[in-house]
C-alpha cells in the first residue's frame, strides 16, 4: 500500500508490483493466452484490425470527423520508437475498464498496442475493486517484452460513480518518486473524484551534467453533470483550479517540485474551463480539439504552466485509433469512447527561473506534511 502522510485510511494507494509475472485469475488460461497470440500479432502486423469491420460506413465518418478538426491525429505508426533526449505523457479514459473488457481478445490487443507508445499514461475510468483490468495490461505489456508498472487508486466517488485512477509507465525510461502517490482530500466534497496526484523522473543519463525531468500529474476525471452550468458554484471547474493551485504548493513546499500537468477528462471547451482556465500561464496545450472517439466533443486536456513546464516541446496529438486501425463506430466505442490525448516533453530538466533552484533538487515527499485539502473560497 502506498500512503501519503496525514491522509485517511479510505485514500490509500495501491501500487502494483513491478516484478509481478502472474497475473490474478483474468479468466481460463486460454483466454489470456489467446489475447497474447493476438496481442503479438498486432503489434507485428500480422493481423490487420480492419478484416474485422462488420458495419459499413466507419471510414466516411472518421474521415469527416477529422475534418472538423485544425488537429490531424497523429498515427500509431507515425510515433515512431521512443526516443533518448523525449518522453511521452498521455491521458486515456478507457470508459468502463473492468474485467470484462480485459477479457475482449479483440479490444486489450488495442488498448496494449496504444499504451506501449508512451512513457506515462494517466487512466480514467478503471473498474472493479480488485482492479483486474489493468494488471491484464501490464501483463500483455510484459508477454510482448516490455517493462511496465502501475499505481492505483482504490474506488473513489459516490458508489454509483465509484471509480479507480490509475497511471501506467514504462519503467526503462520512467520512474515514480518513492511514496508521491496520493489522492487529494476532499473533506468538504466538492468533487464527485477526488484526484490523484504522483510524481515521476524520467531515467536517463547525466553523464553531461544535466537532470532528468521530473514533474507532477494530477489524474482527473469530472462529473459530466457537474461542468454544464456555468454559472453555478458547485461547477467542477471552479474546484479544480483551487486543486492546481494546492497541489502545487505543496508540492513545491514539500520537495521544490515546479513542473505541473493537469490531465485527464474534464468534458469542456477551453470556454467552459472556467476558472481553471483561467489560472495565470495555465494553458489546455490541446485547447479545443474533439478528444471523443466520434471527434465531436471537446473532452479531455492536459493542463500546465507554460512559464515554468519549458521542457513541453510544442508536440501532441491524439492517438485516432478508429481511423488508424480501420475500425467502425461500433467496433472503436468497443475500446472507448475517448481517444487518447499525449504530449512530448524533453527527458531532461531546462532551466528555470533562479528562485527556485535551491529546492529543485530533492526528490522525496516531507513526511510531515498532509496531503492538499480543497476548500471552500
Amino acid at each position: 500500500m502506498v500512503t501519503r502522510s496525514g491522509g485517511n485510511a479510505a485514500k490509500q494507494l495501491k501500487t502494483v508490483l513491478e516484478e509481478r509475472s502472474w497475473l490474478r485469475i483474468l479468466g481460463p488460461g486460454l483466454a489470456l493466452a489467446g489475447v497474447i497470440v493476438v496481442l503479438t500479432m498486432l503489434l507485428t502486423g500480422r493481423i490487420d484490425l480492419s478484416r474485422f469491420s462488420g458495419w459499413r460506413g466507419g471510414d466516411e465518418l472518421a474521415q469527416e470527423a477529422a475534418a472538423d478538426t485544425p488537429v490531424k491525429p497523429v498515427s500509431l505508426a507515425a510515433l515512431g520508437e521512443k526516443s533518448s533526449d523525449t518522453i511521452r505523457i498521455a491521458t486515456f479514459n478507457v470508459h468502463g475498464f473492468r474485467k470484462e473488457k480485459a477479457s475482449d481478445p479483440t479490444v486489450m490487443p488495442v488498448i496494449v498496442k496504444i499504451l506501449s507508445q508512451f512513457d506515462v499514461i494517466a487512466l480514467q475510468e478503471v473498474n472493479g475493486g480488485d482492479h483486474e483490468s489493468v494488471q491484464a495490461v501490464l501483463s500483455l505489456l510484459r508477454a510482448s517484452g516490455g517493462s511496465y508498472s502501475a499505481t492505483i487508486s482504490e474506488p473513489i466517488g459516490p458508489a454509483e460513480y465509484a471509480e479507480s485512477y490509475a497511471f501506467v509507465w514504462d519503467n526503462s525510461r520512467i520512474q515514480l518518486i518513492e511514496q508521491s502517490a496520493y489522492v487529494v482530500d476532499d473533506r468538504s466534497n466538492r468533487l464527485h473524484r477526488e484526484p490523484m496526484v504522483a510524481s515521476f523522473e524520467s531515467r536517463v543519463g547525466t553523464e553531461d551534467g544535466r537532470r532528468p525531468f521530473r514533474f507532477t500529474l494530477i489524474n482527473v476525471h469530472a462529473a459530466r453533470n457537474e461542468v454544464v452550468d456555468a454559472d453555478a458554484v458547485a461547477n467542477e471547474m471552479q474546484v479544480l483550479d483551487d486543486v492546481f493551485i494546492r497541489v502545487r504548493q505543496f508540492e513545491h513546499d514539500a520537495t521544490g517540485e515546479e513542473d505541473f500537468i493537469l490531465l485527464g477528462t474534464l468534458y469542456a471547451d477551453t470556454k467552459g474551463l472556467l476558472e481553471l482556465g483561467q489560472l495565470p500561464n495555465v494553458v489546455s496545450i490541446a485547447g479545443d480539439v474533439k478528444t471523443n472517439t466520434q471527434r465531436t466533443e471537446s473532452r479531455d486536456h492536459l493542463l500546465l504552466d507554460r512559464t515554468m513546464t519549458r521542457e513541453y516541446t510544442g508536440r501532441f496529438g491524439l492517438v485516432d485509433f478508429q481511423a488508424d486501425l480501420g475500425l467502425e463506430v461500433e467496433q472503436a466505442l468497443r475500446i472507448s469512447d475517448h481517444t487518447p490525448l499525449w504530449a512530448e516533453f524533453s527527458a531532461y530538466e531546462m532551466p528555470r527561473f533562479q528562485q527556485f533552484d535551491a529546492q529543485s533538487e530533492s526528490t522525496s515527499v516531507a513526511s510531515e506534511q498532509a496531503p492538499p485539502q480543497v476548500t471552500e473560497k
